[in-house]
């Protein structure tokens, strides 16, 4: 009797001891398939938020027609450009007030860095732009440096320019126009304040090149 009552005790202890080990060994697999599951999900949100956060940037590609073909012109404007012609200099750049250009042309550089650099440009509200105090004082500036800046030189030329450009932009939208703005107070303060700069557009009469100062003209004439 003795042996039959040890016999069904090593049973009993026999079957509990194989139930917990089997939830034991179920509920640490569903854990390990749960916990890989987690680990699995969020390698995969990672990836994903890494690679919403890469954003390329296309460039904007130029524009063969000039301004000519732009249809939302003022008559103003349109008289400005019909009309715009450059003195004949032999100097490229001449002062009036040294101090006071090399100023202008290094704030308001900074200003269209701002304005139309690391991909800026393509989101500028040309509408807004017009009526910005920052815009005004660019527009004054221009003039500043065309009469109290610069003396008579390539530098005034550049000036009109820069106006022209200016124009055909807050009339139209059109960013090549204001891209050309920013070119040329690049690289005058580039050549004049020696401002550390990674290209030389040659956009400027005072410094460019013939070939592409003609492009800037032909683009203007339309």
């Amino acid at each position: 009797m003795k042996a039959f009552f040890i016999t069904l005790l090593s049973i009993v202890l026999v079957a509990i001891i194989g139930t917990g080990a089997y939830f034991y060994l179920s509920e640490d697999g569903e854990s390990s398939a749960d916990s890989k599951q987690k680990e699995q999900t969020a390698a995969e949100q990672a990836a994903a938020e890494e690679e919403q956060e890469v954003v390329e940037i296309e460039p904007v590609e130029e524009k063969e027609d000039g301004a000519s073909q732009l249809t939302d012109l003022s008559g103003d404007t349109k008289d400005f450009l019909s009309t715009l012609t450059y003195k004949q200099y032999d100097t490229s750049v001449a002062y009036k007030n040294e101090e006071l250009a090399k100023q202008l042309i290094s704030e308001q550089h900074a200003y269209l860095n701002d304005l139309t650099g690391w991909g800026h440009i393509k989101t500028v509200d040309i509408d807004y732009l017009a009526q910005s105090e920052e815009w005004k004082q660019l527009k004054e500036d221009v003039e500043r440096l065309r009469t109290e800046g610069f003396a008579a030189s390539e530098a005034v030329n550049d000036m009109w320019n820069a106006e022209a450009f200016m124009r055909i932009a807050t009339d139209s939208a059109d960013v090549n126009s204001l891209r050309y703005v920013h070119r040329i107070f690049h690289d005058l303060d580039a050549e004049i304040n020696g401002a550390n700069v990674d290209k030389i557009w040659d956009a400027t009469r005072a410094f460019g090149a013939e070939t592409e100062t003609q492009e800037l003209y032909e683009y203007i004439k339309g």
